[in-house]
C-alpha cells in the first residue's frame, strides 16, 4: 500500500473510531485505551490554548469597552416597557470622567462613570435632570448611595465582580454576534445579577453598550438594542425664555431650545439667547457685553448664577430694572425646574442704583407677572 493511502487511511480511522482494513494484505494498527486518552487529552489542550490565544487578543483598556465620544448620539430602540426606548449622549468629559444623559420619553437621566486603569464605575445617577450642569465641577451629590462598576479587566470568559451597589457581574462569553439596526457586532456578554432581575449587557469594541436584556423573575423581559449612531450631533434641551413684552409691563413666554455639543457649558448659549444675539427674544434682558460667569444647581435646590459687572449697567427706571431680573429669574428657575435663584455679580449680592440684594438673599419665580 502507498504511504499516501496508510495516512488517508489513519485519519478515517482517528475520526470515526472504527477499524477498518486499509487495503487487503495490511492491517492499520488499533488505537489502545492509552492513545486514545492521549489523543483527547491533546485536543483538550489545544482547545485551551486556542481560548486563552482569543481571550489575550481583547483589548484590555476601559475606552475601548466604554468609550467617550463626543458629540455622538447613541438611539436604542426597546420592547419590554416604555423606558426600554431611549437615547445616550455625552455631556462632558474629563481624564478620568465620563459625564452623560439617558433621555427616554418619561424621564432625562444624568450618570457620571468614572475610570481607573482596570474597571468603570457609575458613581453618579439622577433622575429628572433637564438641565445641563458639568457634575465633576460642581460637586452636586446624587441620591445613589453605592456606586455600579459595569466593567473590570481582565476581559476575560469567567472573569466576575461584585459592586457595593450590590450587584454581582460576571463576562459570561467573549466571543458573542450581536445584530442590530445599527450594525452587526462582535461582542463580550456580562451577566449582571440584583435582587431579581439578570441582564445580560453586550459590549462591542470601541462602540460601547449594544444590547441589553433584562429578565426579572416576575415580569416581562425587556430588551433594548442600538439602533443608530448619530455623529456630530447636538444635545437640545428645551428652553423658555421670559422676555419683557413691548409695554414694558409685564412678561411674556418665547420657546426655543439650546443645542450644545460635548463640553458646551449652558451658560455660554444661554448668555447669547438673553443678550439678543440669536434673535429668539426681541427685548433682550441682558445688556450686550454682560457674561454669565457661572451657573449651577447647588446641593440646597438653589440655582447659583453669578453674572459680569455689565449686568447693572441696564439704563432702565427701577420698574422695568425689577422687570428684567424677574424675567432672568423666571428664565433660569424654569430651565433647572427650582422656584429659588441666587443672583450675584462678581460673587457678591446683586447692587444697582433700584435694586440692592442681600448677602445669600435669593429671588423667587414669580408667574403672576407673565402674560
Amino acid at each position: 500500500m502507498s504511504h499516501h493511502s496508510l495516512i488517508k487511511s489513519l485519519t478515517v480511522l482517528s475520526l470515526s473510531g472504527l477499524l477498518l482494513g486499509a487495503c487487503a494484505d495490511t492491517e492499520a494498527p488499533e488505537l489502545t485505551t492509552d492513545d486514545t486518552e492521549q489523543t483527547d487529552s491533546n485536543d483538550q489542550s489545544n482547545t485551551d490554548s486556542s481560548s486563552e490565544e482569543q481571550d489575550t487578543t481583547l483589548s484590555q483598556n476601559m475606552l475601548d469597552w466604554v468609550p467617550m465620544s463626543a458629540n455622538t448620539k447613541y438611539v436604542y430602540e426597546g420592547e419590554g416597557n416604555e423606558s426600554a426606548s431611549y437615547t445616550i449622549y455625552p455631556q462632558f468629559t474629563h481624564s478620568d470622567t465620563l459625564q452623560l444623559v439617558q433621555a427616554t420619553s418619561g424621564t432625562d437621566m444624568v450618570k457620571v462613570y468614572e475610570y481607573t486603569e482596570n474597571e468603570v464605575r457609575e458613581v453618579f445617577l439622577r433622575g429628572e435632570t433637564y438641565f445641563r450642569d458639568d457634575i465633576v465641577d460642581t460637586g452636586l451629590t446624587t441620591g445613589q448611595e453605592n456606586f455600579d462598576i459595569l466593567l473590570q479587566s481582565p476581559i476575560e470568559e469567567g472573569h466576575s465582580w461584585e459592586s457595593p451597589s450590590g450587584s454581582v457581574s460576571e463576562i459570561t462569553n467573549t466571543d458573542v454576534s450581536v445584530e442590530t439596526p445599527s450594525g452587526n457586532y462582535d461582542a463580550i456578554e456580562v451577566t449582571r445579577t440584583i435582587d431579581d432581575t439578570t441582564t445580560l449587557l453586550y459590549y462591542a469594541p470601541q462602540v460601547g453598550l449594544v444590547q441589553t436584556i433584562s429578565e426579572p423573575e416576575s415580569e416581562m423581559t425587556v430588551t433594548s438594542t442600538l439602533s443608530e449612531i448619530q455623529e456630530d450631533a447636538d444635545e437640545e434641551i428645551p428652553l423658555t425664555v421670559y422676555e419683557l413684552n413691548e409695554m414694558a409691563t409685564a412678561l411674556t413666554i418665547v420657546d426655543t431650545t439650546l443645542e450644545l455639543k460635548t463640553n458646551d457649558p449652558a451658560r455660554i448659549q444661554l448668555t447669547e439667547i438673553l443678550n439678543g444675539n440669536t434673535g429668539d427674544i426681541t427685548i433682550p434682558s441682558l445688556t450686550e457685553n454682560t457674561e454669565i460667569n457661572y451657573m449651577y444647581l447647588g446641593n440646597d435646590g438653589i440655582v447659583h448664577i453669578d453674572f459680569s459687572e455689565e449686568i447693572t449697567e441696564m439704563q432702565a427706571g427701577s420698574g422695568i430694572e425689577a422687570l428684567l431680573l424677574q424675567s432672568i429669574v423666571n428664565t433660569i428657575g424654569g430651565l433647572y425646574q427650582t422656584d429659588e435663584v441666587l443672583l450675584t455679580v462678581e460673587t457678591e449680592p446683586y447692587s444697582s442704583g433700584h435694586v440692592l440684594l442681600e448677602e445669600g438673599q435669593t429671588m423667587q419665580v414669580d408667574q403672576s407677572v407673565v402674560e
